[in-house]
């Protein structure tokens, strides 16, 4: 049974991108085609995205619309958010509702301004390894259900295959110093709401709407806020008071 029992038109797009010889352009168009093919088989979905990352500081990142590469920009500047969750964790992510959802404290919040607020993430494995990640969006709470998880999942299965031959030299474009720096700050964040649980006695959740809150009240970047807590420059809320 064909693992995607999806369109004939699905076919058709798979097929014209195996038979890519992937440069650094066919490459780009081949992540652009896959976007537009998880769009068009989510029914839910506003827009979609595939992004796929290199350990070696490479990523193409195709996107259907603006809106999606607003919300995977914000991932990579922030260091947070579900489709990098997915990529490293190898698992599938479901935000039902940005406006609620407090595991990406800094992501959410800037997600829900610019109108998101609902987002799957899958990832692209290829064996054991991750190679990036696919994700829909939706302007709507909750739309994504298990059977959009499915579709997506499956659609991963064969679009990993097809992405895993990219040539990892000169077949992706590279990216940013601040996107590199952004994929290391992740680290920072948790090690941030750990001084707060401990310094001031507050729960993880607490500690990340904190984080939070005094980015949004300083105006100080996310990723440099976590980064002075870490560093013992960021003060307690009773030393912000005084």
């Amino acid at each position: 049974m064909d693992p995607l029992p999806l369109s004939s038109e699905l076919g058709a797009t798979l097929g014209r991108i195996r038979g890519l010889v992937l440069t650094q352009e066919s490459a780009q168009h081949a992540v652009d085609l896959l976007a537009q093919v998880a769009r068009e088989t989510t029914p839910s979905a506003f827009g979609a995205g595939v992004s796929l990352i290199h350990e070696s500081d490479r990523v193409s990142v195709g996107a259907t619309d603006a809106l999606v590469r607003t919300a995977d920009d914000l991932q990579y500047t922030l260091g947070e958010g579900p489709c990098l969750t997915a990529w490293s964790t190898r698992s599938p992510i479901t935000i039902r509702d940005t406006s609620s959802d407090q595991r990406f404290p800094g992501w959410s919040t800037e997600a829900a301004k610019a109108g998101v607020r609902s987002c799957l993430s899958v990832p692209l494995l290829r064996g054991r390894e991750s190679i990036g990640a696919m994700k829909v969006y939706s302007t709507m709470p909750g739309v994504f259900d298990d059977a959009d998880r499915a579709r997506l999942e499956n659609l991963a299965v064969a679009a990993a295959t097809l992405l895993g031959h990219v040539q990892t030299t000169e077949a992706s474009t590279r990216i940013s110093s601040e996107l590199r720096a952004s994929l290391r700050s992740r680290d920072l964040v948790g090690v941030a709401k750990g001084i707060l649980m401990q310094r001031e006695g507050l729960t993880e959740y607490e500690a990340a709407v904190a984080l939070t809150a005094r980015a949004r009240a300083t105006r100080v970047p996310f990723s440099q806020l976590t980064a002075d807590i870490v560093n013992g420059q960021g003060g307690s809320e009773e030393s912000e008071a005084r």
